[in-house]
């Protein structure tokens, strides 16, 4: 038994349906994009963005620059031989983002911009140490694949970097660019390599060399049974630390009065997700009064 976990905690751990994991459940994206050769595939020829070798590559990157300060967890950080940084991010919503939990797809949308400016200026921040001059920052991408249509424009590709409003020609040139890939839309563009990519995102077989070897490699993490027992003791660690957070907090007022509102939400007929965001307490919580 893993330390500090109950019978009862471990008893109430959900058995993992790992048949119905794609890669683009972010676990497995996280494994598969480990391969170097499949990452830098990616990078050139769906993105199309020169680079001759990897030089760094680290999954689940953890960025904070002040003990304060908001930390984040990047999916796929990559360094090339310039040091150009790229994060490489899977944005999926509903039960199957990771292997349980999901965020609906209306908060997404709205924190997507959010994040990539946060992304961006931890990124630079990550880059930049002490004594150095802003000349050395390097060229940083934020990439986000989406399996939704983040700004609901119906395009494959939207790929924003900083411009002049009075001269929409006129770049800023600050290095930093910033790429959403709509997997709904594969069918919308003529690169065979971007179209093939969205399409197997979506959910369809592999059409291409290139995802037909992701999709080896997908079927090959997810047999794997050391991956498999690290998804288990995260899966699990994020559920019991969430458990026991809102048993502790169950014994505040401000608890009790966010699970009444949740109550007489549900009683009105309101959304769970909706009560969820309103109440600050988590969909699987909220779900669990009805």
């Amino acid at each position: 038994m893993p330390v500090g976990k109950t019978g009862e905690e471990l008893s109430s751990f959900k058995q993992i349906d790992w048949d119905s994991m794609t890669f683009s459940n972010n676990l497995v994206f996280l494994e598969v994009m480990k391969n170097k050769e499949l990452c830098k595939h990616l990078i050139e020829h769906v993105l199309h963005i020169h680079i001759r070798e990897i030089l760094y590559l680290e999954t689940d990157k953890s960025i904070s620059v002040r003990i304060d300060s908001k930390r984040i967890r990047l999916d796929v950080y990559v360094k090339d031989e310039n040091d150009t940084v790229l994060d490489i991010e899977m944005q999926t919503t509903g039960p199957n983002s990771t292997v349980y939990r999901g965020t609906d797809e209306e908060t997404v949308l709205r924190e997507l911009p959010l994040r990539t400016r946060y992304y961006q200026s931890l990124a630079s921040m990550d880059m930049l140490h002490r004594g150095m001059t802003y000349n050395e920052l390097r060229k940083s991408y934020v990439i986000f694949i989406c399996t939704f249509d983040p700004f609901g424009e119906g395009l494959p590709v939207y790929h924003f970097t900083y411009r002049c409003k009075e001269n929409n020609a006129l770049e800023m040139q600050d290095l930093t660019e910033n790429i959403f890939l709509n997997a709904r839309a594969a069918d919308k563009t003529d690169d065979k390599e971007l179209s093939a990519f969205l399409s197997y995102v979506n959910g369809n077989k592999p059409e291409s060399e290139f995802t037909r070897t992701v999709d080896k490699e997908t079927a090959r993490v997810k047999d794997d049974e050391l991956w498999r027992a690290r998804v288990m003791t995260w899966e699990m660690d994020q559920k019991i630390m969430q458990k026991r957070y809102y048993q502790q907090g169950e014994k505040s007022g401000e608890m009790k009065k966010s699970l009444e509102i949740a109550k007489t939400l549900l009683k009105d007929g309101m959304p769970v997700e909706k009560i969820a965001r309103i109440t600050n307490l988590p969909v699987e919580e909220v779900a669990a009064l009805a």
